[in-house]
């Protein structure tokens, strides 16, 4: 599986670093990769969401062409907005 950052992506990945919190674009390739759930968003993307620890997930907004996984975004976000 090949899988792309764009400039928006890694821009987001470095500025949750900024803010504290450790986000790897390893992380981001994991939620993809073997992701919890994945949901449908806008433009025909989908959302993969892998936790990281009890309270907080990745969500991964990706877009896939040919094979080629390319992440539009990546954030950081709260696991009970997200899960059932």
């Amino acid at each position: 599986m090949r899988i792309r950052f764009t400039r928006h992506a890694q821009f987001k990945i470095s500025l949750i670093n900024e803010h504290g919190f450790p986000l790897t674009t390893n992380h981001v390739k994991d939620a993809i990769e073997q992701p919890e759930f994945v949901t449908e968003e806008k433009f025909g993307r989908r959302g993969a969401y892998r936790s990281l620890d009890k309270t907080h997930a990745i969500r991964a907004i990706y877009e896939e062409h040919e094979g080629v996984f390319t992440v539009v975004t990546a954030m950081v976000v709260r696991r009970i907005r997200y899960e059932g």
